[in-house]
């Protein structure tokens, strides 16, 4: 199977994920970086608010009827993250 990879394609399998698996995907996002660059490097680095705004993940969740309140829901991932790394 070939799949095109584009920021749209990536958005799309963004959102087929499952709601507990967020976490996993930050931490995995996280070590993403340019190749020539170690990850830990690359964590360090200021995100702008138009960076932010330019990613594609502000407004994600904006068409999900799922989720209820969005900022309890955030939350809820905050703490499963925390609680990941802590274990």
């Amino acid at each position: 199977m070939s799949t095109t990879v584009n920021e749209q394609a990536i958005l799309d399998a963004l959102h087929r994920i499952p709601d507990d698996r967020w976490g996993d995907v930050l931490e995995f996002i996280a070590t993403l970086g340019p190749r020539d660059q170690p990850a830990r490097e690359a964590e360090g680095r200021p995100i702008t608010a138009a960076n932010l705004l330019g990613s594609g993940l502000v407004g994600l969740w904006s068409d999900r009827d799922d989720i209820g309140d969005t900022r309890e829901f955030a939350r809820r991932l905050r703490e499963q993250a925390q609680t990941r790394r802590r274990g």
